[in-house]
């Protein structure tokens, strides 16, 4: 026993030194782990650019909003539990694709008959809109200054993976300079309402405050809130409060409850001198 002691007296210090330089030594850096992966065209099968083809008829003096680019929506076309995606495209057509599962894709615009007739598309969202179970594509559309193309379009799923162009029939045809669209049940009534952005058409120069007016109404550049109305929608944004004047340059738009009092509230995110 005694031998015993004696040992562990010589070598408890040299574990009381082996430990205390483990306790000083720092880690070792550990290689940070990335959180996503950039996929090429190759292996996903997405090919969709935004192309934009400079001319001295349509270019960014001739409309400012040039270089603000489309919009994409992600939502599950078929109901086969994966997420497909749709671009919208300023001078070409929009496209969609089916997800195959595993990050492949596989383009079935022409088939789904979703590719847009206007000139100019935006903002995109993904809204079962008649509660069918089926997920519809609303597109919004502008850029056509002087025309009368710039409606915007809401493609209705058929459930075989086609769609019907169908904004007429709902009365979510706007016409204005849409750049986006929030589809919300802002009544509460069971059904869904929507939010539509809009960007104003005039030149920034030729603005006159006083002239135009901020509490005057504008059908192209102001904001609309459509109410639901047996499912076609209703222009209530002057009931509802909604500011919708020609100074207005809409860019982006979200719902929530921002002060938890069971209601959903609207902020709109605005460009140059908008309110």
């Amino acid at each position: 026993m005694n031998r015993f002691y004696r040992i562990s007296r010589r070598v408890a210090p040299l574990l009381l030194l082996i430990v205390m330089s483990h306790c000083t030594q720092k880690p070792k850096p550990q290689e940070p782990q990335k959180v996503f992966e950039s996929l090429e065209t190759s292996e996903t099968g997405i090919d969709f650019s935004n192309n934009l083809s400079y001319n001295n008829e349509f270019n960014v003096y001739k409309y400012r909003n040039y270089y603000n680019g489309g919009g994409v929506a992600i939502g599950d076309i078929n109901n086969d539990s994966l997420p497909d995606i749709y671009f919208t495209s300023n001078l070409e057509k929009n496209r969609l694709y089916l997800n195959l599962g595993n990050f492949k894709f596989k383009d079935i615009t022409e088939n789904a008959k979703v590719g847009g007739s206007r000139p100019w598309s935006t903002g995109v969202t993904m809204v079962d809109i008649n509660s069918d179970g089926y997920m519809d594509i609303y597109v919004c559309n502008s850029g056509d200054l002087n025309g009368e193309n710039k409606q915007n379009e809401l493609f209705i799923n058929n459930g075989d993976q086609t769609f019907k162009e169908m904004a007429a029939d709902y009365n979510l045809d706007d016409k204005g300079f849409s750049t986006h669209a929030s589809f919300f049940d802002y009544d509460k009534d069971g059904d869904l309402d929507v939010y539509i952005l809009n960007n104003s058409y005039q030149a920034i120069g030729s603005f006159d405050i006083r002239r135009n007016g901020r509490g005057k109404r504008d059908v192209l550049g102001g904001d609309k809130l459509m109410e639901n109305v047996d499912g076609r929608f209703v222009d209530v944004s002057e009931k509802a409060g909604i500011y919708g004047s020609v100074v207005g340059f809409g860019l982006g738009v979200t719902v929530g409850d921002v002060n938890n009092d069971g209601w959903e509230d609207i902020y709109v995110s605005n460009d140059f001198f908008e309110r």
